[in-house]
């Protein structure tokens, strides 16, 4: 499974903080912010007042 099949799977839980992906993912900080940047942009992911990323 990718990077940003885990984040997506694991944001389907709820909101989520990098820190938090990082562990669910097992990726590299780097890796996950540049993943969670490009869903951002794709319009898939967003990011909450209180800093943590959710699904759409």
């Amino acid at each position: 499974m990718s990077v940003k099949a885990k984040i997506l799977e694991s944001l389907k839980t709820g909101p989520k903080t990098v820190e938090e992906l990082v562990a669910a993912t097992g990726a590299k900080p780097g890796i996950v912010k540049g993943q969670l940047t490009r869903l951002v942009k794709a319009g898939v992911v967003e990011k909450t007042p209180e800093g943590k990323f959710k699904a759409k």
